[in-house]
């Protein structure tokens, strides 16, 4: 499958990025982005790496990660947290809609805080089923569209959000999109997460093809 590398400019959100999660991580994102990789094994394939902070988190018995991060400001920064990780990591530039690995090549697909930027989810969720491997896990830290009232404001303000977030949508359902991927959903719970902001609450946990 192919994909246009062509996104919002995220230049200038992937500096900022750089400078704000180190906060973010102290305040509630380390201790998430753990239990996302906890337990996983073999070959991962981790979506829209960012700056590379979760690839400490991951357990001795993943043999590979294959970080994928089209950003090149963010990439940079994921290579060298891979000089450091204790897993070996290949950081590539490539992004979700064209994963590149071969069919059934992942033990798991992680998915960190990137769908809400992604321009086709369905076309990545695809690829996301095409590489893992039988029996393979689909790992989920993503903030989702929130209920009433403040649902609502998200539909209001997505446009700007997304133009001031580097393409990120407030007011995505991701797990009604990835139910209708082909994924078993019954693995994933939805809860607030208040220091990133209450608007957007936190989808996570695992999902398997059906």
């Amino acid at each position: 499958m192919e994909a246009s590398h062509d996104r919002i400019d995220v230049s200038l959100f992937a500096r900022v990025w750089v400078m704000v999660s180190p906060v973010l991580e102290r305040v509630g994102l380390a201790t998430s982005r753990r239990r996302l990789v906890s337990g996983l094994s073999g070959t991962v394939v981790e979506v829209g790496a960012g700056s590379g902070v979760t690839f400490e988190h991951y357990p001795p018995e993943v043999a590979r990660v294959v970080a994928v991060e089209p950003d090149p400001h963010l990439r940079a920064h994921a290579r060298r947290y891979a000089a450091r990780a204790r897993v070996h990591v290949d950081v590539v530039d490539a992004v979700a809609e064209a994963l590149p690995l071969a069919d059934g090549e992942a033990d798991a697909v992680v998915f960190g805080l990137v769908l809400c930027t992604v321009p086709d989810v369905p076309a990545a969720l695809a690829e996301a089923r095409r590489v893992l491997a039988p029996g393979g896990e689909l790992r989920l830290l993503e903030h989702v569209r929130a209920e009433g009232r403040l649902g609502r404001l998200a539909d209001r303000i997505a446009p700007v959000w997304s133009r001031l977030g580097g393409g990120c949508h407030p007011n995505r359902d991701t797990g009604q999109t990835l139910s209708e991927a082909g994924f078993d959903v019954s693995g994933l719970r939805t809860r607030s997460f208040p220091p990133v902001l209450p608007l957007t609450p936190i989808l996570s946990g695992s999902a398997r093809r059906r």
